[in-house]
């Protein structure tokens, strides 16, 4: 950690690269739109073996970014996004474990992990589906918009596993899955129904015109995309695990 995290019993906000790239854009957009304050990276062997070259050409390693936010007004946030996840199931484990120890560091009074559930289906307005540490939360953010009448059987990858321990340590916890075709591209469109959830939950007001412009271009790549594997019967099956939530 660079810093020590100075907050008053905040919510803790994780999301990473996953299928849409929901997660990171989404708490990325928080990043961008909010006074936060970075205070440390996260780092892991399990992550993929691959460099991000830059726009000056050089090269940064794959991390994961530690930020919080101190709103004198309202609710505290530390914020984790970051451009990957471990690459193996042990380490999957690993770095769930590592961001729950920055959870309890922080004292957090709540959890929110983001993501993305993957249908292969383009819609115009994106559900973000939920699932939650105690049963009775389902009331309290079903007002937010959230859904809860899914059949969403499982969540692969850091949100479901940081969700799941949350639970297992009694802390008040959402997992949000926006809703998303499933294809190897960002989705700013399910990023927006993520964000606006977020907002509610939060109360706190976002600007979203930054992505007015990509969700247009977005939605007309995707309907494309989608043509495009119906055309040659690829397809997929929306039933298939493979196409679940990852990240």
């Amino acid at each position: 950690m660079e810093k020590e995290i100075d907050v008053e019993k905040p919510v803790f906000i994780e999301g990473l690269a996953g299928i849409g790239h929901i997660g990171k854009t989404t708490v990325s957009y928080l990043v961008h739109h909010l006074d936060v304050e970075k205070v440390g990276e996260l780092y892991s062997h399990h992550f993929p073996p691959y460099t991000i070259i830059n726009d000056e050409k050089t090269v940064d390693l794959l991390k994961n970014n530690i930020y919080q936010y101190r709103n004198e007004d309202g609710q505290d946030l530390v914020l984790i996004e970051g451009n990957a996840q471990a690459s193996n199931p042990p380490g999957h484990y690993e770095v769930a474990e590592k961001i729950m120890s920055l959870v309890e560091k922080a004292e957090a009074s709540e959890v929110i992990t983001v993501g993305g559930y993957g249908t292969g289906d383009v819609v115009e307005d994106p559900d973000v589906f939920g699932a939650v540490s105690k049963e009775e939360l389902k009331k309290e953010y079903s007002e937010h918009g959230i859904k809860f009448g899914h059949d969403i059987g499982q969540i692969v990858g850091a949100s479901g596993l940081i969700l799941a321990m949350a639970a297992e340590k009694d802390y008040k916890g959402l997992c949000m899955l926006g809703e998303t075709p499933g294809f190897l591209m960002s989705d700013p469109k399910a990023t927006e129904a993520a964000l606006e959830c977020i907002e509610k939950v939060l109360d706190i007001e976002l600007d979203f015109s930054d992505l007015d412009e990509k969700i247009q271009e977005s939605q007309e790549v995707l309907k494309k995309l989608q043509n495009l594997q119906q055309q040659q019967g690829q397809e997929q099956d929306p039933s298939n695990s493979d196409l679940g939530y990852i990240g």
